[in-house]
């Protein structure tokens, strides 16, 4: 949940590869993390769950799901400035978010498309 909701909303995938790709980058996280040593995979999980939970609660109230996602990253980042693990865990997500994001083969495929010729 935490990491599909910190999936960069990127225009250049298409509404068939997104779903992939998110499905995809949240298993990696999620293998990543079950990797880890006990100490710190229990630490993660147990503040994961709290915030998870915080996460579905503030974003029930919300409209539509540009407002769901508009909340939940003003929550991330309240989360990210405070000390303590709640902001150490959602700094953990986001970056290993972003690295299995842009590690993904369609996203790859469509960065190298988008940069402009180099000329010599």
């Amino acid at each position: 949940m935490i990491v599909a909701t910190l999936t960069p909303l990127w225009p250049l995938l298409d509404a068939e590869e997104r779903p992939a790709v998110v499905s995809e980058v949240a298993r990696s996280v999620t293998r990543s993390i079950a990797l880890a040593p006990f100490h710190i995979r229990f630490a993660v999980e147990s503040v994961s769950i709290v915030i998870g939970l915080c996460t579905v609660l503030i974003s029930a109230g919300a409209g539509g799901p540009l407002a769901r996602t508009l909340r939940t990253d003003r929550f991330y980042r309240l989360l990210q400035r405070m000390p303590g693990p709640a902001g150490s865990v959602i700094r953990l997500y986001r970056s290993m978010t972003l690295l299995a994001f842009y590690d993904e083969a369609p996203v790859a495929e469509k960065l190298l498309a988008a940069r402009p010729a180099q000329t010599s």
